[in-house]
């Protein structure tokens, strides 16, 4: 993908990521059934995606707050879902499992390496994440790499 995907391209992409990542936890997941989404969803088609989004990261983050073992067995695939979430605060849940299991200069390190080479996409991500990876936002490094506007 070169190109940076639109919103529902973007919620795809996320949601796909974080089903890897309850796969690869072995964590079912079944949708919670709640009346307000359907109301919700009228005046934004999106959002009912975006809502079980949010249920699928808060069911990984359980299991990988309550075992920091297991969030270094399957950092990669944590990662990737935090690099697939592009909403400026949201990421904070994942990054914060990963700064408690693997370091804050590790994920520092790799949001870095994926502003550097990743997606259009990827490097939004990353950059949303930087702030919820105990960086400093005035980091030379990161701000190099930042992508601008139409990237």
């Amino acid at each position: 993908m070169t190109t940076a995907p639109g919103p529902a391209e973007r919620l795809d992409l996320q949601e796909q990521a974080l089903d890897a990542l309850l796969a690869e936890l072995g964590l079912p997941f079944e949708e919670p059934d709640d009346p307000r989404v359907a109301l919700l969803a009228a005046r934004n088609p999106h959002y009912p995606q975006y809502h079980r989004i949010g249920h699928k990261r808060q069911t990984a983050l359980r299991a990988l707050t309550a075992d920091r073992a297991l969030t270094r067995a399957h950092e990669d695939a944590v990662y990737r879902a935090l690099v697939h979430d592009d909403d400026p605060n949201s990421p904070r849940w994942l990054a914060g499992a990963l700064v408690t299991a693997a370091g804050a200069r590790r994920l520092q390190d790799r949001l870095l390496t994926t502003l550097a080479t990743g997606t259009p996409h990827q490097r939004t991500c990353a950059a949303h994440a930087w702030r919820w990876a105990d960086a400093d936002p005035a980091d030379p490094r990161y701000l190099a790499l930042l992508p601008r506007s139409g990237e």
